[in-house]
């Protein structure tokens, strides 16, 4: 009878949809807290650090101002998405907008990613190719009819248009659902449901069109490795979409304990920031690695076409002389 009313007690005094101040859960932490935060500190520093780093190397580059600025507004999803993590353990009731705050800046990533795919490729390409229109997640439908279709600006636009979507469906869905948590921190929980479906379309249609321009390209000219750049922008959706998506189901199932003020929820979403500023400062170092390498080979282009240029001005020198020598011979 002690145990039934003891869990009854236990079940009333916690709240599942209270979410405690940043002061609360620092003290409920206790030194957890302390630690998680200035970890969480010190791993923001070296993200910074290391797209500090690479925005040296890409500025350092003798490339086009559209190419530069392309890549600089990719590399910035790195630190914002870790500060965002950050604010997000600190304080947690600004969860929801450091959300997304996220994905809006990871929308905006992905669509000047895909400029720079084309900025990129086309330079690179001798003869158009055609569209590789059979890739995921559209592939998993084989009755779906697929042209074949050439890179052409026609061709592009349609491409061009789903992957601009990205950032302007994304934000204002995160808009409605800040709209909503302000009237009511309840709303924005109920709704996200009905949210979600037109969420999940916009993204895999951004994701189709990414996939198509870097299927394409990659194959066109594989020596750019145009796939790398993709590839660590993506795991930044990956970890903010799926990985968020199942951690947060997690107290469901009992995974997370419930010591009020903190509620399983808040345990999944300290888990879930702590999980993607590793993450991010893993990635980041990646794409700073994979930018310098792009350093690395400019240089050595550049450094070739100077010795062929070197080669050529003393042959030309050398025939002159012989012309000469030729002509006082005569």
């Amino acid at each position: 009878m002690d145990n039934s009313v003891e869990n009854f007690a236990v079940h009333v005094s916690c709240n599942l949809n209270y979410v405690p101040s940043a002061i609360e859960l620092v003290e409920s932490l206790n030194a957890l807290g302390t630690v998680l935060l200035s970890v969480g500190s010190i791993i923001l520093v070296l993200t910074i650090y290391f797209f500090a780093s690479a925005c040296r190397n890409i500025l350092s580059q003798k490339d086009s101002e559209f190419y530069k600025t392309n890549a600089i507004i990719i590399l910035s999803v790195y630190p914002i998405v870790s500060v965002c993590s950050l604010m997000a353990i600190a304080i947690p009731r600004g969860q929801l907008l450091s959300e997304a705050v996220t994905q809006i800046f990871l929308m905006i990533s992905l669509y000047r990613l895909y400029l720079l795919l084309l900025d990129v490729g086309r330079r690179k390409i001798s003869e158009t190719p055609t569209l590789m229109l059979r890739v995921g997640p559209c592939c998993c439908w084989p009755c779906l009819p697929f042209p074949n279709l050439q890179m052409t600006d026609t061709n592009l636009s349609w491409i061009g248009i789903l992957a601009l979507q990205l950032p302007i469906a994304q934000s204002l869905l995160y808009f409605i659902l800040l709209y909503m948590e302000a009237e009511d921190p309840m709303l924005a929980t109920q709704y996200v449901t009905f949210l979600q479906p037109v969420m999940v379309i916009s993204i895999l249609l951004g994701i189709y069109s990414l996939t198509v321009t870097t299927k394409t390209l990659h194959t066109a000219v594989p020596e750019v490795k145009l796939h790398y750049k993709t590839l660590v922008l993506q795991l930044v959706l990956l970890f903010s979409k799926l990985q968020t998506g199942i951690i947060k189901a997690l107290p469901a199932t009992g995974v997370f304990p419930c010591n009020p003020p903190l509620t399983p929820a808040i345990y999944a979403n300290v888990t879930c920031n702590a999980l993607m500023l590793i993450e991010m400062m893993v990635l980041c170092y990646a794409a700073w690695y994979i930018y310098y390498v792009d350093l690395e080979k400019n240089q050595e282009t550049d450094a070739i076409d100077k010795t062929s240029k070197t080669s050529g001005q003393v042959d030309a020198m050398n025939s002159n002389d012989s012309n000469k020598q030729l002509s006082a011979t005569v």
